[in-house]
């Protein structure tokens, strides 16, 4: 009986041997469904579905980002609407082809998503670069769009200036050996910490958890840049609120103190012009047409992951007054 029983616990302890040099495969826990929605010849865009109920949400991502960035984000308002988030072209597990990144083709994106789902009108919600995206869409389908809101989002990025950049800490060998590392990286340099899907979605992660490289490249992105608009909000007939993040040394760049001399010089430079960039931007909005409201937050520029709850309160009450037609 006593050889019994040590031949099982050996074999026990085999058997967690084996299982704990095995690498739990990651899982996306978000409580989304995943589709992929053709927008043109031989072109998919990657579409995630939150489920709710109410009017139809669509979320839209800044510049490099896939929908999965909204991962948590996302939950604070299927309670009332049906909240979906796509992936632009060329990210993710959307179809990257050669062309298609001009502003209209991505905004006749948007709208054949929209017919997809057999959506008649949606409320736009974009970060960033996706400003230039909500206002194309709506000021040339306004019939389709119930309202806007623009995260940081709503700028004349024709004119922005190319300043020399601070020198920022780099990562090390080890910061890519694990997701947790190199999201904390991302947390101590960048001031702001993705969620975990949105990581394995924009690089490429080994079975051992090893952060590679990014799926996609530089030249797709350039394309984007090298297509950028002046916005023509005169156009835009929807109700619209831009919410944008106030240019602050300490939320921008959290190692400030430990830049050296030119570092901190430069920073400080890009902060100024940042500055009188972001109020030319403001006046522009607001002169644009009615229903426009502005605010401006203390927050970095992904602020719906720094001022989470300053944001769905805003957008909460907006989208209350603008779309569900409440007091």
């Amino acid at each position: 009986m006593r050889r019994k029983t040590s031949l099982i616990a050996a074999a026990l302890f085999a058997t967690s041997s084996i299982l704990a040099g095995q690498t739990r495969p990651w899982i996306d826990v978000s409580g989304h469904t995943e589709s992929l929605v053709s927008v043109g010849t031989g072109v998919k865009v990657e579409v995630l579905d939150w489920g709710g109920t109410g009017p139809p949400l669509v979320l839209l991502t800044g510049l490099g980002n896939t929908a999965h960035v909204f991962d948590h984000f996302a939950h604070q308002f299927t309670d009332r609407f049906h909240v979906l988030g796509v992936t632009r072209r060329g990210y993710g597990a959307s179809s990257h082809p050669t062309a298609g990144y001009d502003i209209a083709t991505r905004a006749n994106d948007i709208l054949a998503i929209s017919d997809h789902f057999k959506f008649d009108r949606i409320l736009l919600v974009g970060h960033s670069i996706a400003g230039d995206e909500l206002t194309r869409l709506a000021a040339t389908f306004p019939t389709r769009v119930l309202a806007l809101v623009y995260l940081d989002a709503a700028y004349d990025r024709t004119q922005v200036k190319q300043l020399p950049q601070p020198s920022y800490p780099q990562p090390t060998a080890d910061t890519y050996t694990s997701a947790e590392k190199y999201m904390a990286y991302l947390a101590r340099v960048w001031n702001w910490r993705a969620p975990e899907a949105e990581l394995y979605n924009t690089r490429s992660v080994r079975s051992d958890g090893y952060v590679g490289d990014m799926k996609t490249g530089p030249e797709i992105t350039s394309q984007i840049i090298s297509r950028i608009e002046a916005p023509d909000y005169r156009r835009v007939r929807a109700p619209a609120l831009a919410l944008y993040s106030r240019p602050d040394l300490r939320t921008v760049y959290p190692y400030y103190a430990e830049f050296d001399a030119e570092s901190k010089a430069r920073a400080d430079r890009i902060i100024d012009e940042t500055g009188s960039y972001q109020q030319r931007s403001i006046a522009g909005f607001r002169a644009g047409a009615n229903n426009r409201e502005t605010v401006v937050l203390d927050g970095n520029h992904y602020m719906f992951f720094t001022n989470e709850a300053e944001v769905v309160r805003l957008m909460r009450d907006f989208l209350s007054k603008s779309v569900l037609h409440e007091p």
